[in-house]
């Protein structure tokens, strides 16, 4: 719903001052009245349009009632926002929501009015709005017409398919936000059916919310519906203000799940990675290697792991600072992605300790791959400075038959090169 403009029906000036405040502050006209004859003639005229309606109790004297009913026998007016602002604590507000009344506020809680505004209302006047994309799928073309006259007019942009297999050959290149689907359609496929296949986890629609549209109002097609994995349903005849809230709502729902699943995925990846270097870090070594390395035992694959070290990597940081100690290592995380496979593994343990894990690779191979990446290594500036690093190397075997055997095989290799004397690769024990 976006507001356009308010008619406050106040008579105290200051009330009017404080009311026109609230809305002016999100570019939203405000008119006045005084009385409920007043307002009711403002509110029937021909070029009225107002989006909500604000009325203080002591402007209506006897006619709090009255005023709201006849408010909503116009039609303009029967669903939008009327709110009571009351000073009397004996209303019954059973009775005046029963009216018509929308909200009832006590007139002088003004952060409450601000806050219902701003939150209930206010919320809907954004760029998102008019970017709601809707399919849909309406095999009679008078409905079909009337459906996306409705959503169009709620600054939606809809596009329109008689059958469900026509729509789902257009699933590759084309996502709407919500899908309205009536339940008989041209082709062989029904409303129901076509829900059935969305709702599939692999369909690349199946978390798209669905409204389903029946002609028959039975509990049991309601039932079925729901079941088959539709989010909501309308049955014909359809009141605009239903279609187009409820497509709002679902569109919102979308943009807050899509908001999770983006979420989701970045905490993923940052429980895998190494936030400096963008390596992946133990963590994901810990999940994901162990099951490769059962997999190569099982199938006799070879196997070998790279441990490397940066040599005299504390007197980096003590002479330089961090900070050109933490570009030291994000240019080696890039050095090691760009001389290694992309099937092979790359991952920061931690501090200045890296690890590659090689499938299809046999000791001999992997020592040449170390030798060459030692030499790259010292030949290079990396960040500007003088860099080398020991290594260690192990392949998988039958004493080395699990990660932390052969881990532990190469790491022991890396002292033996540090102990060597640095800028060196060592090969595990057998």
């Amino acid at each position: 719903m976006t507001i356009s403009s308010a008619l406050i029906v106040e008579n105290s000036k200051t009330f009017q001052a404080i009311l026109a405040d609230i809305f002016s502050s999100a570019a939203i006209e405000t008119d006045f009245a005084t009385d409920a004859n007043m307002a009711l003639n403002q509110l029937s005229a021909p070029a009225a349009a107002y989006s909500i309606v604000i009325v203080s109790s002591a402007s209506l004297g006897d006619d709090i009632e009255r005023f709201a009913k006849a408010i909503r026998t116009i039609k303009t007016y029967t669903h939008i926002p009327l709110l009571l602002l009351t000073t009397d604590k004996d209303y019954s507000d059973r009775r005046l929501y029963a009216a018509g009344y929308t909200q009832i506020f006590s007139r002088t809680n003004v952060v409450e009015i601000k806050s219902y505004i701003d939150h209930f209302l206010l919320r809907d006047i954004s760029p998102e709005q008019g970017n709601n994309k809707v399919a849909i799928i309406e095999d009679d073309l008078p409905q079909q017409l009337v459906l996306k006259a409705i959503l169009e007019e709620g600054y939606c942009e809809c596009r329109c398919f008689k059958s469900a297999e026509d729509i789902l050959t257009s699933c590759e290149s084309y996502s709407p936000d919500v899908i309205v689907v009536d339940f008989f359609l041209e082709g062989k496929m029904t409303g129901m059916e076509f829900i059935g296949i969305v709702r599939n986890a692999a369909h690349p629609w199946h978390r798209l919310p669905i409204i389903a549209v029946t002609a028959l109002d039975d509990a049991a097609r309601k039932y079925e519906l729901l079941r088959a994995g539709a989010n909501d349903y309308l049955v014909k005849p359809m009141e605009p203000v239903d279609v187009t809230v409820r497509v709002e709502n679902l569109a919102k729902y979308k943009r807050l799940m899509d908001m999770v699943e983006l979420q989701r995925e970045e905490m993923q990846y940052l429980a895998m990675h190494d936030q400096l270097t963008g390596l992946y870090n133990r963590h994901y070594l810990a999940e994901q290697v162990g099951v490769r390395l059962r997999e190569a035992v099982r199938h006799d694959i070879p196997y070998s792991i790279i441990v490397l070290d940066i040599d005299y990597f504390k007197k980096i940081n003590d002479n330089l600072g961090h900070d050109k100690g933490d570009e030291v290592l994000v240019a080696l995380g890039r050095m090691l992605n760009e001389n290694f496979r992309s099937e092979d593994t790359v991952a920061r343990l931690g501090g200045e300790e890296f690890i590659v894990f090689m499938g299809h690779c046999d000791l001999d191979y992997a020592m040449q791959k170390a030798e060459q990446l030692r030499r790259c290594l010292a030949e290079s500036k990396v960040a500007g400075l003088d860099i080398t690093a020991s290594f260690g190397v192990a392949q998988l075997s039958k004493t080395n038959d699990n990660f932390d055997r052969l881990f532990k095989a190469a790491d022991e290799a890396v002292y033996r090169a540090k102990n060597g004397g640095r800028n060196r690769v060592e090969p595990a024990s057998l």
